[in-house]
């Protein structure tokens, strides 16, 4: 599962110890995604943000040394999925961030225009366009179908084609897939951007890579943060005031919430696989998913938008979800769940911007163990190489350090889901009351939401922050020695190589 930006400390920061009672190195004053005072509403209300984390981390084992590596979204779909960032990647995304004329062509597109919805910019498209004709203008950007090359791809591919010369099956769920829904049709007709809640169907996907073809849900959106991971603002409300069900699916009981959400679209898949493992006719679940889970990157404070903490509460909601699920099904005995963020974006983090969530999620694991050896997103993907038999794709996954958290004995108590405690009045964005809020909705309304990861991330991380902690200041960015030390020694010797 690859999630989107979140730094450690904002997360697991007022995580005293680890569930076997080991101290853990967090800092509770950035923890706004958490439980304690920091997570709070300005008011002192009390709210639990991301229960399903910490309570998976205190029983499956919390990682306070876990770092990514990469910087943003390009290039962190890119370790994530193939432990690697080519040099034309590293190279062009930062382009793209300073707004230089490049694209998002990171996930197998080469150089798509922007075919959304722009305030006053003219649309590519007419009233009356079909989605055919938006899905065929997107495909002329997909290299593989022209035969030609991604700019991006690494030479040694990606997990799942991997995974495929291992003689293992594999499905994706959101990563590098181009997704359009009914509701997105219908904003590019009248060239306005879509509002949320986006529930409605999913009416074309298709795969940016050919060894995807086939092996995608064609249900599942892609990035979009009008598509709730598990659930809306509407629904999470509706549940609180009666315990009732807030995941969005084709089935809920109420039509109102009958409708797409990522998890709601796994696990009706899911449930098919596991219903027909249990009784005995057949055994579809891949030995590989890549799924993305995106919305706990969240949208700054944009009017009419859920606030940072709601997403990240949808996101982790979702999450708790799936490992019940899973907990539930005849596949927990033989199934390990690993999550990791694409990267942390620079997030506030004692130790280091680098420094993020990573989850390991078996039967199998030590209870309640701290991991504070390093570990890294390549360490990740080495740990599930050797798990289903996968040779290394490079020299990095290859001489990357396994994760050690395994036991023989399992512990097959399945896991039950924590609804978050969201204060009732914090779920979406009020308009301006004052002059600091209305700069920053302003500073939200200049970002570029609409692509992972292309928003300025200082200004997106000082809006999250001053949507939680109001005008008490943010701290500064922090750095391993290490890593501060490498970036000073490089710029030193450059300016020495100019003065000569």
């Amino acid at each position: 599962m690859i999630k989107e930006n979140r730094s450690y400390d904002q997360v697991y920061g007022d995580v005293d110890k680890s569930g076997d009672g080991t101290k853990a190195d967090g800092d509770a004053s950035l923890a706004i995604f958490g439980a304690g005072d920091v997570a709070a509403r300005p008011d002192g209300k009390w709210q639990d943000i991301s229960p399903n984390h910490r309570a998976l981390a205190l029983r499956f084992g919390l990682f306070d040394r876990f770092f990514v590596n990469s910087e943003a979204s390009p290039d962190g779909h890119n370790w994530s999925t193939a432990a690697f960032s080519t040099d034309y990647l590293d190279k062009a995304f930062r382009w793209n961030y300073s707004r230089r004329g490049r694209t998002y062509d990171f996930e197998g597109f080469n150089r798509l225009p922007n075919y959304e919805p722009v305030r006053g910019v003219p649309s590519l498209f007419g009233p009356t366009v079909k989605t055919e004709d938006v899905a065929n203008y997107m495909r002329r950007f997909i290299p593989y179908l022209h035969g030609s090359r991604d700019v991006a791809e690494p030479e040694t591919l990606y997990l799942w084609d991997a995974a495929a010369r291992a003689g293992l099956t594999y499905r994706n769920y959101g990563e590098f897939l181009a997704t359009l829904s009914e509701a997105d049709v219908k904003a590019i007709r009248v060239n306005r951007t879509k509002t949320y809640p986006d529930i409605s169907p999913t009416v074309s996907t298709f795969a940016t890579k050919k060894s995807l073809e086939g092996r995608f849900n064609t249900e599942y959106r892609n990035f979009d943060m009008d598509t709730p991971d598990a659930m809306t603002v509407e629904s999470y409300r509706v549940a609180r005031e009666t315990n009732g069900n807030p995941l969005i699916s084709s089935s809920h009981s109420e039509q109102r919430f009958r409708g797409n959400s990522r998890l709601g679209v796994w696990l009706q898949e899911f449930k098919t696989f596991a219903d027909e493992r249990a009784a005995g006719t057949g055994d579809r679940l891949p030995n590989l998913s890549v799924m993305r889970l995106s919305n706990d990157h969240t949208d700054g404070i944009g009017a009419r938008k859920p606030t940072p903490q709601f997403y990240v509460a949808d996101n982790d909601y979702a999450l708790g979800l799936l490992v019940e699920a899973v907990s539930n099904s005849p596949y927990w005995k033989d199934t390990a769940i690993a999550v990791v963020e694409d990267d942390a974006q620079d997030g506030p983090d004692h130790v280091d911007a680098h420094r993020s969530v990573a989850l390991l999620i078996s039967a199998y694991n030590r209870p309640g163990a701290l991991i504070h050896e390093f570990h890294n997103t390549v360490s990740l993907i080495r740990t599930i190489e050797l798990l289903l038999g996968i040779e290394p794709m490079n020299q990095l996954d290859a001489t990357a350090t396994p994760i050690n958290i395994f036991r023989p004995e399992p512990d097959l108590r399945p896991y039950k889901a924590l609804l978050p405690n969201v204060a009732l009045d914090n779920l979406i964005n009020p308009p301006a009351r004052d002059a600091a809020t209305a700069y920053w909705m302003r500073l939200t309304d200049e970002q570029d939401l609409e692509r992972a990861d292309m928003a300025d991330p200082e200004v997106l991380n000082r809006i999250i922050w001053f949507s939680v902690r109001g005008n008490v200041p943010m701290p500064e960015i922090k750095r391993l020695p290490a890593f501060e030390a490498m970036r000073l020694g490089l710029k030193e010797e450059r300016e020495e190589m100019a003065e000569k």
